[in-house]
């Protein structure tokens, strides 16, 4: 397992990750009033971040051995682990400056995380070997606008301002709050490969019974000809 971590997991991308999200979390402390619109584009650089920890560049080779996706991705929870450390130390270094809402600002990062990592991990069930990429080139700049932008704060305080009211920020907690419950669960069932509907319309191939991976049990038309005509032959003997 220690081996497929090393070398599956895109370790450079996940430190300059790391080292983003500690520098624009910094420059929130020292001017939060003006820098705020950094915090959530650290938000989603979290979320990014998780995604393309799970890209698999061999997915073809890959999902076809005896080592299955929860195997596969518990090998890559360091990496998530780790931005979740980071997310943890700097939000605490910044404290005090965060408009009184550690708490909120801290669910933010982790949901993120929670929810990178169950969509990465819902497409390489479904067969995307490389889905992280494509979400941290959507997610990334989207979440950057929207707090630079903050639009509809009263209906959606994705990431309130310090000028926000306790309501908005009560209801951006609980927003952020279910996304993390909504992406364990996701992330459970698809760990636990729970698609057993799928499983079982699976076509038999030619080599055999259906694997959920698509593969063959090894057990052919041949090897059940031959069984037979063995079969037959202690019979009559």
């Amino acid at each position: 397992m220690l081996l497929y971590l090393r070398w599956s997991v895109p370790w450079v991308r996940v430190a300059v990750a790391a080292l983003l999200v500690a520098t624009l979390i910094e420059l929130v402390h020292r001017d939060a009033w003006l820098l705020w619109p950094l915090e959530g584009t650290a938000v989603a650089l979290l979320a990014g971040a998780a995604a393309w920890c799970l890209d698999e560049q061999a997915g073809a080779v890959v999902d076809v051995t005896p080592r299955g996706l929860a195997w596969r991705t518990a090998a890559r929870a360091p990496a998530p682990a780790l931005l979740a450390g980071v997310w943890l130390v700097t939000v605490w270094h910044a404290r005090d400056s965060l408009f009184g809402h550690a708490g909120a600002v801290l669910v933010q990062g982790l949901a993120a995380l929670a929810a990178g990592t169950a969509w990465a991990t819902s497409r390489r069930a479904a067969g995307n070997p490389m889905p992280g990429l494509a979400l941290a080139a959507t997610v990334i700049p989207a979440g950057a606008g929207w707090a630079l932008v903050r639009p509809l704060p009263d209906q959606l305080p994705v990431f309130p301002y310090g000028t926000a009211t306790p309501g908005q920020w009560a209801t951006s907690l609980v927003a952020w709050s279910a996304v993390a419950a909504a992406s364990l669960v996701v992330l459970a069932l698809e760990l636990a490969e729970a698609r057993w509907w799928l499983r079982r319309r699976r076509p038999v191939t030619a080599g055999g019974p259906g694997r959920p991976d698509g593969g063959t049990t090894g057990v052919g038309h041949a090897g059940r000809s031959t069984w037979a005509a063995s079969r037959s032959g202690a019979t009559r003997q």
